[in-house]
């Protein structure tokens, strides 16, 4: 006969992260929404398309946040990683980003990120991402 596994229930501090983790991918998406509408009436042709490129690079960190939160619950250690090195970057970046001006928003990233990096640092999230 086949032993009867225990689901072990995913830790607090992983919890934590993944839901920062959605707000941060929430937000990010309907502040690039906001943007494409701002930028709605700007010419077409080089500058459309250069603008089009500049907006690709955050609309692929929202896809890849958005990945890791939808994949935590696989509890792979690359999960766990890439969200480590993907937080601290945007730490990094926020900021700089408030160094050069403090607005609401940044700040907020800036929060959130290190919010996720230290739930992720935790030794019950080390331990949790075991796969």
């Amino acid at each position: 006969m086949s032993e009867p596994y225990s689901i072990e229930a995913m830790p607090q501090s992983v919890s934590v992260a993944r839901i920062c983790m959605w707000i941060q991918a929430g937000l990010g998406l309907v502040g690039l929404f906001l943007l494409f509408i701002l930028l709605g009436s700007a010419p077409a042709g080089a500058i459309g398309g250069a603008l089009l490129l500049a907006l690709s690079i955050p609309l692929a960190t929202i896809l890849l946040i958005g990945l890791l939160a939808s994949r935590i619950g696989s509890r792979r250690g690359w999960v766990r990683t890439a969200g480590l090195v993907v937080e601290f970057l945007l730490i990094l970046l926020g900021i700089w980003e408030v160094l050069g001006g403090a607005g609401f928003g940044n700040v907020l990233g800036v929060l959130l990120a290190a919010v996720v990096f230290g739930q992720l640092c935790r030794s019950s999230s080390a331990m949790w991402f075991d796969r």
